[in-house]
């Protein structure tokens, strides 16, 4: 069947009234705030990872206002866990941004929203779309899935595809249709074994057609390995703790003295986008400088990488 992009569009749009994830919490309230702050979580994180630090943001700021005189520091604590540090700077630097240049409202047009750190075209398009009810295409990893299969693309062409993803767009109810091609491609476009015969898009679909199912990943590049000591300093019920400026991740989060090695013997292995982490901590004296000795009872009050967080609470329980 020749694909018609008005009917794909109120196809998805009708599908998402019945079928769509309406209970997901950023749903059930729509303002613009709330639509950006669950895209920047979304970002690099599933959704059952996000649901629950987007209902803590939230019930700690939960509109702009509440938010314009929260620090860096204050946002990173909430991320912590999360990953990708860098988007709760981002949002510290959009909101600043929104009450130097926008009065503290959050804009409504496409070249303000993109000019916001952290904001790309997708997450703009997103937020116009949900937030304001106006017709923008939107390009994340689902979309680019579902977009691709219905017009068998073999590989990944970013003009193209924004292209495709504009051109099906239902834009009379933007709305629902965005959701609904969101969820479409999260729980029935799947990466592996697609549900097609769940599909609403099935009758159209060129990939079902010809059995091709792409899945325009990214190919892999090997991780760079780094060996960190952190070299525990202890003393009454406190560890010595720096603010980290030097690594090129991690930026700005705290976390006990180290020394880059060329190798180690790892405690802990942790995953970053582009490292392979291999972390050990070696319990040491003497006088260390340039950070500050916290309190075990305030080490869930200051933003620390997950491994970090993990080991301080160890020791906490062991030997402080």
């Amino acid at each position: 069947m020749e694909i018609s992009k008005n009917m794909i569009g109120s196809e998805v749009t009708t599908w998402y009234k019945k079928n769509g994830r309406k209970d997901l919490p950023w749903r059930i309230k729509t303002t613009p705030y709330r639509v950006w702050i669950s895209e920047m979580m979304l970002q690099q994180t599933q959704v059952n990872t996000a649901k629950d630090y987007f209902l803590n943001f939230i019930e700690q700021y939960p509109d702009l206002e509440s938010i314009k005189n929260a620090s860096e520091e204050e946002i990173l604590i909430l991320w912590k866990g999360l990953g990708y540090y860098r988007r709760a700077k981002f949002i510290y630097q959009a909101k600043e941004k929104i009450f130097k240049d926008y009065n503290g409202l959050f804009p409504d047009e496409f070249e303000d929203i993109i000019s916001l750190p952290g904001i790309g075209k997708s997450t703009a398009g997103a937020i116009l779309s949900i937030a304001y009810g106006k017709p923008f295409p939107i390009l994340d990893a689902n979309v680019k899935r579902v977009v691709g299969r219905l017009y068998n693309q073999e590989s990944y062409q970013e003009k193209k595809f924004w292209e495709l993803s504009k051109k099906i767009l239902d834009k009379s109810n933007p709305f629902l249709f965005q959701q609904g091609i969101m969820d479409i491609g999260a729980t029935i476009c799947h990466i592996h074994n697609p549900q097609c015969d769940e599909c609403p898009l099935g009758r159209w679909c060129l990939s079902k057609k010809n059995g091709s199912f792409y899945t325009y990943k990214k190919k892999k590049t090997p991780k760079k390995k780094v060996f960190l000591n952190y070299e525990i300093y202890k003393r009454d019920g406190c560890i010595y703790m720096i603010k980290n400026m030097d690594l090129g991740f991690w930026n700005e989060l705290w976390m006990p003295p180290y020394k880059i090695v060329e190798n180690n013997n790892r405690e802990i292995k942790h995953g970053l986008s582009h490292r392979e982490l291999h972390l050990e901590f070696l319990v040491t004296s003497g006088t260390p400088k340039g950070g500050k000795w916290i309190n075990k009872n305030e080490f869930n009050n200051l933003p620390t990488p997950k491994p970090i967080s993990d080991k301080l609470e160890q020791y906490a329980k062991s030997f402080l």
